[in-house]
């Protein structure tokens, strides 16, 4: 059986939608604003990832709202502020999204959502936007505190996805803590794919290898859907599926050598398309 993995923000919901709020103050220079803010919260979490400095994406995204406020020269009220983050909470899904994921609940397929959002945020967002109720369980990778594209969040989805699959087998317990600018791992109970990270010697490298038999699911079998290039490469490399969909023409896919397993514009499409090469089966 497959399992079918959606990044929500940019995926299944419009992140832009905070534009129609900067529309009032901004004008024309809304949708500027609205995806420079886009970008630098991509770009710290990216930053934070390498300086091993984990702070929860919602905080990435409003360091990202003060610089962006500097670079275009203007000033929100602590009462926009508020309204603005709480309008992040409350985006709209695509027009493709509802009817596409009512269609996978249909099939075999294990439904996941995954984002470098705090689950109780994303959890907020796909209920609001109604597509919760298709999604069988909600990872985030505030739990080991790493943000994707790093290859221990794929390896951390991965041992999700097993667990949920083996609902009686034994949770992992993971204890990553952040104290300043370093992150503490305890390899002694930890079971996720930390290995992978450098710094690691090689006592360490095979006390987090020997993982449980549960937690080896088959990576060729989970398709992670991302409108999201870095998060499609950061998938392929980490040995799973990887689905792009390019919901705007004018996208273009990082020239890394790393190619999508599919590229697709729409989720609909995407659904027929793995129906026609019978990675869904209806149910």
């Amino acid at each position: 059986m497959h399992t079918l993995v959606f990044d929500v923000y940019g995926t299944l919901v419009d992140p832009t939608d905070v534009t129609v709020l900067l529309e009032s103050r901004l004008g024309e220079n809304a949708v500027h604003f609205a995806n420079q803010w886009r970008k630098k919260q991509l770009e710290y979490s990216y930053r934070m990832g390498l300086m091993r400095w984990y702070q929860p994406f919602s905080q990435c995204s409003k360091y990202a709202f003060e610089y962006t406020c500097e670079e275009f020269g203007v000033s929100f009220t602590d009462e926009e502020k508020k309204a603005l983050f709480l309008r992040s909470l409350s985006l709209p899904a695509y027009d493709d999204a509802e009817e596409a994921l009512k269609k996978f609940s249909q099939t075999d397929a294990g439904r996941f959502a995954f984002s470098n959002g705090v689950a109780e945020d994303v959890e907020a967002v796909l209920t609001y936007s109604n597509l919760r109720p298709y999604l069988q369980e909600v990872v985030s990778v505030d739990a080991i505190k790493i943000f994707k594209p790093s290859r221990i969040a794929y390896g951390y989805l991965l041992e999700r996805i097993a667990l949920y699959n083996n609902p009686n087998a034994e949770e992992p317990t993971h204890n990553i803590q952040k104290e300043s600018t370093q992150l503490d791992m305890d390899f002694g109970t930890s079971r996720c794919l930390h290995y992978v990270e450098s710094g690691l010697d090689e006592q360490e490298q095979e006390a987090v290898i020997k993982k449980p038999a549960y937690a080896m699911q088959d990576a060729s079998c989970v398709w992670l859907i991302s409108s999201n290039p870095f998060d499609v490469i950061g998938a392929k490399v980490a040995g799973l599926q990887a689905v792009w969909i390019k919901r705007s023409p004018t996208s273009v896919f990082d020239p890394w050598g790393v190619e999508p397993t599919l590229t697709v514009a729409t989720l609909t499409e995407l659904y027929d398309v793995l129906r026609y090469r019978n990675v869904l089966t209806l149910i």
